[in-house]
């Protein structure tokens, strides 16, 4: 689809030009799809958008989405607990409010709710789109924190891409005598086929594990792999396209773990997923017509063994199945009699489907009364319980959708937006929007000034609704509530951005969204198993409040060097206990220099600083994390069109946490040097 699947062209905000830092940094008229879900220059969105292309993420060495998503204002990233990957949280909104989209679809979440971003292959990504904020009624459920497009490079011609490379973590990689400990290999080909154009590409992620205390025997980084296989065929006309993509992703890891009774074990998971998605799109007299499908099959395999194969009790297995399907027809239509031909509609119609099923079986030293529970006494005396966790939950619902934006004079456009959500299990809502653009020309300066009032509505997933995650081999459980109740949230946001269009650029940006019924999980205070098993469970907070403020600058300093600093402020907190939420920090700086220091050579720098970020909070007890601080240095040297030889140093202060501390969020991977080669044909 030409609105969510074609390539725009390199983007500002983060953008970055390898032929020429001044000249495209600022550039306004770069094309973007995300905030009305149309064609158009980034001057004329209605809603703020923050947008990273192609050129900084080869800049950054990016291997996964996370490593792109780490340098963009307003975005922190969080470890999904019990889980190898990170989640997005934006504007004090975790993962399971932010929506994660890959060319205009869904991806599926590891758990049944958040998408884990180290899962998506940073390989033949074109640039990504966040649109912050519940600002716009162009996306339902689960965007009330805001969007990430992840818009992928279309097919286009012959073409093939190597790149490669090796890193390693030294004392702390689990299999020290080997090296490189994490290698990663990526291919991506291409080749006109009449009049289709085909691409193929492999993402291959390699890690031997990683362990900040090699005294102990358990371990915090993964050792395995992540790989990611995909093919797309486009074929272009003059009236339309259509394309086909087919993906899929396969998570083989293991973590050492000790168990309950403090043997050693492992936790071994084997995630994989396919997606099948296409699109087709039509010009019509006016406008644009278009249909996108996705269906998506996700099965989780995870184990909690004990090494010692002649003492099986404990071992648990644990199987999740997940499905999502959604079918979506959109017209756009730009009516000549309004508004000077300017006046833009949007309109559609969506459908979506999700279900997820859950198995679990355990060997135990005693047996279960529990009524979903099927015992089967072993030789050895002991029990195969298996566990039916999660039956077959299914839902769905329809949605239309309109947006309008209309100009009232030459300096002022207003974008007006409606969505209707039928739920299967809720029933329907009706969500609205309220956009305002003002810009002016200010003797060489273009003045940017965006408002937008939303309205946010999530229905409870099946994972908040209906999972049972059972770790009581680590101490805690997590239940899901059937009586949970959607969330809802108001939402204001305002901007204002100076630029010059060449050297300087400023952006000011406030937010303020109320919600109501928001869900999390919460420690009951119940225990189990003689106390030895915390019982958590989600359920709905009255009210919660979470406001703030980012300041952004970008200037190009001379001499090939550009600066990007930004620092947001966030107020985050459950307004029923004035008690702050957990896991968001109150202070957020960001920095990222960038230095063409020849025709050929080429030196990044990034600074990543956290404040603030409270753990645990109950109103005897409150814990926080010590600030987190992280540098990354990246420098390349392009030999040629063909040739490109790249290396750094990830977290080179070696800024890591106390293993020991269960309140302490500074990052798990310490210093990583690596180097890396890349071949264009």
């Amino acid at each position: 689809m030409k609105l969510l699947c074609r390539p725009s062209l390199s983007l500002l905000l983060l953008a970055l030009s390898q032929s020429g830092l001044a000249e495209d940094a600022f550039n306004l008229s770069h094309v973007v799809v995300t905030a009305s879900r149309q064609e158009q220059p980034l001057a004329d969105t209605p809603v703020r958008t923050q947008l990273l292309d192609r050129a900084t993420i080869q800049r950054l060495h990016a291997t996964d989405i996370r490593d792109a998503l780490r340098v963009i204002p307003g975005i922190q990233l969080r470890e999904i607990h019990g889980k190898t990957g990170e989640e997005v949280y934006m504007q004090g909104f975790n993962g399971d409010r932010v929506l994660i989209l890959v060319d205009g679809q869904p991806v599926s979440a590891t758990t049944g709710s958040t998408v884990d971003v180290s899962q998506l292959s940073a390989l033949d990504i074109d640039h990504i789109e966040v649109v912050p904020g519940a600002a716009s009624a162009l996306y339902g459920s689960a965007a009330m924190g805001g969007v990430v497009n992840i818009i992928t490079r279309q097919p286009d011609g012959n073409f093939a891409r190597l790149r490669g490379d090796v890193g390693s973590y030294g004392e702390r990689q689990v299999e020290q005598q080997d090296w490189p400990g994490e290698q990663h290999l990526a291919l991506s080909a291409g080749r006109r086929l009449g009049s289709v154009d085909a691409r193929i590409n492999a993402d291959w992620r390699h890690s031997d594990g990683y362990d900040l205390n090699d005294d102990t025997y358990s371990s915090d980084g993964y050792a395995g792999d992540k790989a990611n296989v995909g093919l797309a065929l486009v074929q272009r006309g003059e009236q339309g396209q259509w394309g086909v993509n087919l993906d899929h992703f396969v998570e083989d890891s293991e973590v050492r773990r000790y168990t309950k009774g403090g043997a050693e074990g492992t936790k071994q998971e084997l995630l994989t997923r396919w997606r099948l998605s296409g699109n087709a799109e039509r010009a019509l007299a006016g406008g644009l017509w278009s249909l996108t499908a996705l269906h998506e099959r996700q099965h989780d395999q995870a184990d909690q063994l004990n090494n010692d194969t002649a003492m099986p009790a404990g071992n648990l297995y644990r199987d999740s199945a997940y499905q999502q399907h959604k079918i979506a027809n959109q017209w756009t239509y730009t009516p000549s009699s309004w508004g000077g031909g300017l006046a833009r509609w949007v309109m559609g119609v969506e459908w979506f489907a999700e279900q997820l099923e859950q198995d679990k079986r355990q060997i135990s030293l005693v047996s279960s009364d529990a009524d979903n529970a099927q015992v089967t006494p072993l030789p050895s005396g002991l029990y195969q319980i298996d566990v039916n966790e999660v039956p077959l939950e299914r839902r769905s619902n329809g949605e239309v959708f309109a947006q309008l934006t209309v100009p009232s004079s030459h300096w002022l456009e207003w974008s007006p937006g409606l969505r209707y959500q039928n739920d299967s299990d809720f029933g329907g809502h009706t969500s609205m929007n309220l956009a305002a653009r003002s810009h002016f020309e200010l003797g060489g300066w273009r003045l940017q000034w965006r408002n937008s009032i939303g309205t946010g509505y999530r229905v409870p997933n099946l994972k908040n609704r209906y999972y049972l995650f059972d770790h009581s081999v680590n101490g805690y459980m997590v239940l899901g509530s059937a009586d949970l109740q959607p969330e809802q949230s108001r939402s204001v946001q305002t901007s204002l951005s100076l630029t010059d269009g060449r050297r300087w650029q400023f952006e000011l940006s406030a937010f303020h969204n109320q919600i109501r019924d928001l869900i999390e999980a919460d420690d009951t205070g119940e225990r189990v198993n003689n106390g030895q098993v915390a019982i958590y469970q989600y359920r709905n907070y009255a009210r919660a409040l979470t406001r703030g403020f980012e300041l952004s600058s970008q200037q190009q300093l001379g001499l090939g060097l550009q600066q990007r600093l930004s620092y947001g402020f966030l107020d985050a907190r459950d307004l029923s206990t004035d008690l702050p939420l957990i896991n968001r920090a109150r202070h957020h700086f960001k920095g990222m220099w960038l230095w063409d220091m020849s025709q050929h050579w080429q030196f990044t720098l990034t600074a990543d600083w956290q404040r603030g970020l409270y753990t645990t909070v109950n109103s005897d007890y409150q814990a926080s994390s010590p600030a987190i601080l992280r540098w990354d240095a990246k420098g390349q040297y392009q030999f040629s069109d063909q040739l490109r030889l790249y290396g750094g140093v990830n977290n080179f202060t070696d800024a890591v946490r106390d293993p020991g501390a269960p309140d302490d969020r500074r990052p798990v991977y310490g210093r990583k040097p690596y180097l890396g080669v890349s071949l264009t044909f």
